[in-house]
């Protein structure tokens, strides 16, 4: 028997509505505060906090690459799904060898891939 879960459509609701350049930018920022949870995490060898980290990290990119529109996107969508392939290999590797050095220049990629969507959404431009 199926259990009812108001918080499950809340939140279907309140990503259903919003348009999907806003989307793009929150995923973007869930990616940013994992990776810096991930890199604080592996430098204090806090565990627990690692793993829920990473876990956010490694998620969000596999989302944002899931609903990457190939036929829509062309070049473009092919040239994101290579870097977020990259992303996941990086963040995959970080992990295993415990070095957020790793983890540095991929924050960095990411945030001006963030500051990109949010621009092209506050001019209009369309996900």
């Amino acid at each position: 028997m199926a259990t009812f879960n108001p918080y499950a459509q809340y939140a279907d609701v309140t990503f259903g509505s919003q348009d999907p350049g806003k989307l793009v930018v929150t995923a973007y920022d869930g990616v940013i505060r994992g990776l810096k949870g991930a890199i604080r995490a592996i430098d204090e060898n806090d565990y627990e906090s690692r793993a829920k980290s990473f876990d956010l990290a490694l998620g969000l990119v596999g989302e944002l690459r899931k609903a990457l529109d190939h036929t829509q996107g062309g070049e473009f969508a092919t040239k994101l799904e290579s870097l977020y392939a990259f992303f996941s290999r990086e963040l995959l590797m970080a992990n295993a060898t415990s070095d957020s050095a790793r983890l540095k220049p991929v924050l960095e990629q990411v945030k001006v891939l963030r500051d990109a969507w949010e621009e092209a959404r506050k001019n209009g431009i369309e996900a």
